[in-house]
């Protein structure tokens, strides 16, 4: 797990890329797998 300023920065980014008007949905997916495997989830 993150400390606590990395975990609030990660799911600032997190829910940035989720809550997106702009980006196309496949390119939103990516981010979504991204973000995860860099917080160590396996998708």
């Amino acid at each position: 797990m993150l400390p606590g300023t990395q975990r609030q920065a990660y799911e600032a980014f997190y829910r940035s890329a989720r809550g997106n008007k702009i980006l196309e949905p496949k390119t939103t997916l990516l981010l979504h797998l991204a973000a995860a495997m860099a917080f160590g989830c396996a998708p």
